[in-house]
């Protein structure tokens, strides 16, 4: 039995460890490990002397207390508030996992609140909450990247042979691709998005090389992580960046088309130079 209660405190250590751990991801601020400790004993502990406590009220009410002082612990002073909502949240979350598998087990509400480690498998609530950690820390991921992509994000238009195209622009810092011949900033559209204002010939011609219908049309060479690669390159009637409320002509730059991918789920089809940007 010393040693199941041994297991059963390693447990919720582990799991405590994974919520506190995962708060601080969402706060975005740096995980301060004895914190994190210390809040990873106490939960533990109160996991522990949870089953002697009679009553699913007063189990709840117990619960309750012990996570306000592990938010106390975690996020004392500055964030507070936004730690114990998230905290609290994730807790929930995470605990109802832990009880719709102590449910299915006992099949008493009461015995998933006040047992919810005897007769389940030890390690099993850590491999959940596991299975539940990296799930969450990878929407996490992709939401904190779309939301910090939306900054950079403009809607724009893109005016070649005439016609013209709408499609979102992304302003990449790292783009630093100048054409040698005119000196001029290059913006990057996708086939994808060009495809939409050119015909089937004039994607065919880029396709293939040949670049005389196009003003001012050449190749320049740019560093990939493969290695070198050759991109087409062009002048638009114009680029049209949306700030705000603000419309923004572009006439002095080149227009490069890649003939990949250049955003996951295509979200936008143009990187600006941030040299077009500067006004």
């Amino acid at each position: 039995m010393t040693v199941y209660i041994e297991l059963v405190f390693a447990d919720n250590f582990a799991v405590t460890f994974l919520l506190a751990k995962l708060s601080y991801r969402f706060l975005q601020i740096r995980a301060k490990v004895l914190r994190m400790i210390i809040a990873s004993l106490l939960g533990a502990t109160a996991a522990l002397l949870s089953p002697l406590i009679c009553g699913v009220f007063l189990t709840i009410f117990f619960k309750l207390v012990c996570g306000v002082v592990i938010s106390l612990i975690l996020f004392c002073p500055k964030n507070i508030v936004k730690g114990f909502l998230i905290f609290f949240i994730l807790t929930f979350a995470f605990g109802g996992c832990i009880f719709a598998v102590g449910y299915f087990v006992h099949g008493s509400v009461r015995k998933a609140l006040t047992e919810p480690f005897f007769g389940i498998p030890i390690g099993l609530s850590l491999l959940l909450c596991y299975i539940m950690y990296v799930i969450v820390k990878v929407l996490l991921g992709k939401m904190l990247k779309r939301r910090d992509m939306r900054c950079y994000l403009y809607d724009a238009e893109i005016k070649l042979f005439g016609e013209s195209v709408r499609c979102k622009a992304f302003l990449d810092s790292g783009n630093r691709l100048y054409d040698e011949s005119s000196g001029l900033p290059i913006v990057v559209a996708s086939i994808g998005t060009l495809s939409n204002v050119l015909s089937d010939e004039m994607i065919t011609k880029l396709l293939t090389g040949k670049l005389s219908d196009f003003d001012g049309a050449h190749y320049v060479n740019y560093a990939t992580l493969g290695g070198k690669a050759r991109m087409p390159v062009f002048c638009p009637d114009s680029i049209v960046v949306y700030t705000k409320d603000k419309k923004n002509i572009i006439n002095d730059v080149m227009l490069g088309v890649s003939f990949k991918k250049i955003s996951d789920a295509e979200s936008y089809g143009l990187i600006l130079n941030p040299a077009v940007m500067k006004e």
